[in-house]
């Protein structure tokens, strides 16, 4: 099994992931659990912190066992990895001792009956301070020659932030799954609302992440390949894109999925338990795609961990992505996905600003709550335009990845608007405004951020042809 390690650097791989996205994870729900008191999900994020800090054991003994077999390599600067080493040290030990904290906490909380504010900041304050150490001792550059290369080819070199932020974004979904489903599984057993509601919007926040990952990976996909780098194969890429796409229209099932119980639940006050384990499935079958994915991946970088026995693809013209591409470019074909496209563009923006203009004060003759209701049709515009966008990149990636001036930041800007708009879904402040009323102060400033950022999604995309 690829989740089975093989080697140290196997093995570094696949736990070193899990201590930086699992910190976003869980300070994230201990946060959400001290702002509304929720005792459960307290309690829970410091036995998590506590999993987290054991997970420091595994990440060293793999890091040093990678070192000893790698440092022989003339591939791998050995100055890079010495830096790697000496931050990662330190990261870990934070690590360790925010766990110890956070055990301290819990067995503290458990006695008293409640968790101190002390002891919150003390150990929300040492995750962070961990998590900061993780970014500096950054090792992707290590064995990532795609983000080392000073070689510049005008007119076909992609950007270089490209691949970087791919590397970034990659792990969000997979490791933001894993602390999703636990928090999930968690949250039934113990029939927790307020867990329950955090996991939906985890589960939505990794599958908007997912738009940003796929178009990333396509752009280091032409940055392994505009110029070529040696020893990296075309069919393996393939290999992954095709499992990508596989991973894209998961994560938007499962989005889409936990969502629609996130809009449902205003308005009967209690959860489905169909829609609930629906999302279940959903998330732990997009999970294993996606961890196949991620082993697709590290066969293209890293030849440490493949094995003898790995059969990799010769045949640079085969796959489903290869095929769609020549379908795809057919004007047949790519006109029907550009109309669909706009139509789904129409629905957005025009949910966007209805909803918008009540927040900011317009339209108080009516409540919120019956605003509300239009966000179905902006999330329907989202789903249309999540397939038929990447479907439409894949007729001609390489132009597209190339625009720097409007593309890349029509993808910026999409995560950042859609996460937004989940604000209108799950706050209960602004749920509660009544005909009349007006809008928090706070509302009114996501209310012109989601504006700012569905606009210049749509300014960004009609200008693709001129720039």
């Amino acid at each position: 099994m690829h989740l089975i390690p093989q080697s140290w650097s196997h093995l570094h791989m696949l736990v070193s992931v899990f201590p930086s996205f699992g910190l976003v994870c869980v300070l994230a729900f201990y946060i959400a659990g001290f702002r509304t008191g929720n005792d459960g999900i307290k309690r829970t994020c410091l036995v998590l912190f506590a999993l987290l800090a054991l997970l420091s054991v595994p990440t060293y003994l793999s890091g040093d066992g990678s070192m000893a077999v790698l440092s022989g390599t003339p591939k791998f600067p050995k100055d890079m990895m010495s830096a790697h080493y000496r931050w990662g040290m330190a990261a870990l030990l934070v690590l360790v001792i925010t766990g110890v904290v956070a055990g301290v906490e819990l067995w503290r909380s458990g006695r008293g009956g409640r968790a101190s504010n002390a002891g919150f900041y003390l150990v929300s304050g040492l995750a962070i301070v961990a998590l900061g150490l993780m970014i500096v001792a950054n090792g992707w550059e290590i064995n990532h020659r795609e983000l080392q290369s000073a070689t510049v080819i005008p007119d076909v070199t992609t950007s270089p932030a490209w691949p970087h932020v791919h590397m970034i974004l990659n792990h969000v979904p997979t490791v933001g799954f894993v602390f999703a489903i636990a928090f999930f599984v968690i949250a039934l057993v113990a029939n927790n609302d307020g867990m329950k509601r955090g996991s939906l919007v985890l589960f939505v926040i990794c599958s908007i992440v997912g738009v940003p990952t796929y178009v990333t990976g396509t752009a280091t996909m032409w940055a392994l390949t505009q110029p070529p780098i040696p020893e990296i194969s075309k069919a393996v890429i393939n290999a992954h894109r095709d499992m990508a796409l596989w991973s894209l229209f998961g994560l938007g099932l499962t989005g889409a999925a936990a969502w629609l119980e996130l809009w449902r639940y205003r308005y009967f006050g209690r959860f489905s338990q169909l829609s609930l384990t629906l999302v279940l499935v959903l998330a732990v079958v997009t999970l294993g795609i996606m961890a196949e994915t991620g082993h697709r991946g590290g066969q293209i970088n890293h030849p440490e961990i493949r094995l003898p026995t790995d059969i990799l693809p010769t045949d640079p013209t085969a796959g489903i992505t290869t095929a769609i591409e020549s379908l795809i470019n057919n004007m047949i074909w790519f006109v029907p996905w550009q109309i669909v496209h706009f139509f789904g563009y129409c629905l957005i923006f025009g949910t966007v600003f209805a909803v918008v203009l009540r927040v900011l004060g317009f339209w108080k003759s009516l409540s919120f709550a019956a605003v509300h209701r239009l966000l179905v049709l902006g999330f329907l515009g989202v789903v249309m335009n999540v397939f038929s966008g990447m479907l439409m990149m894949l007729a001609d990636s390489y132009r597209y990845v190339v625009n720097d001036y409007t593309f890349a930041p029509k993808i910026a800007l999409i995560p950042i608007g859609a996460t937004a708009v989940l604000y209108f879904s799950v706050s209960d402040r602004i749920w509660n405004i009544k005909a009349g009323e007006d809008a928090p102060t706070a509302a009114k400033w996501v209310a012109a951020v989601v504006l700012l950022a569905w606009t210049g999604v749509i300014e960004c995309g009609r200008l693709l042809n001129y720039l």
